[in-house]
């Protein structure tokens, strides 16, 4: 149904009562006529702008350019909290996921897949994190070629030190969103993550 018939509907009855009861009706069927044509011409092309608007919204909306931009700001700022430590964003981000996996050993591939990094890149991280003396390496006791990653007692210190600054963020990031907005938002990033990371076979891959 047009979204314009409720209106019309409700103009029609409101002008009709304006004309006299004696009037043609066949006068008074022509203007409404008319008039129904000119609402109609009006809000298809009302219609027809947002649907433009619409399209050309969604066009000049680049989701990728949106969250690189996002994300560089947020480890801008973060970054500049962490150089008191002597840290990046992404070293921290080591330190905490061995935090939360303490309960496991941990070696480098593991670190490669949570973060979606290659192996160089982890190499460097952890390289300059031993030096630094916030993890060390352990060997595999059966396979020397295997190491696991575990922090030393400064790298511990750092949850409670950070911990402020990583709140602060995100509050900062998420001010004057709705509890509700923030977990739709985590669901939407969520599943574009899952989208990307594990796309849909295309009919030739099946």
């Amino acid at each position: 149904m047009s979204r314009s018939f409720n209106f019309q509907h409700s103009y029609f009855i409101n002008k009709a009562c304006f004309f006299d009861d004696k009037m043609d009706g066949i006068f008074l069927k022509t203007i409404l006529t008319k008039v129904d044509l000119t609402i109609k011409i009006s809000f298809d092309k009302i219609d027809s702008m947002l649907s433009i608007g619409e399209v050309m919204r969604r066009e000049t909306f680049n989701f990728g350019r949106s969250v690189k931009q996002l994300n560089n700001i947020m480890e801008m700022r973060f970054n500049h909290s962490l150089k008191q430590w002597d840290l990046t964003s992404s070293q921290f981000s080591v330190i905490i996921y061995l935090l939360h996996n303490q309960d496991r050993e941990v070696n480098q591939k593991m670190i490669e897949d949570a973060f979606l990094l290659k192996g160089p890149t982890v190499t460097g991280i952890v390289k300059r994190l031993v030096e630094k003396d916030f993890i060390r390496r352990r060997p595999d006791c059966q396979d020397r070629r295997i190491n696991y990653l575990e922090l030393t007692d400064n790298g511990q210190a750092l949850e409670s030190l950070v911990c402020k600054e990583i709140t602060r963020l995100e509050t900062d990031t998420l001010r004057g969103i709705s509890a509700e907005h923030i977990d739709l938002l985590e669901d939407l990033l969520n599943q574009v993550l899952k989208n990307i990371t594990c796309p849909t076979p295309t009919a030739d891959q099946n």
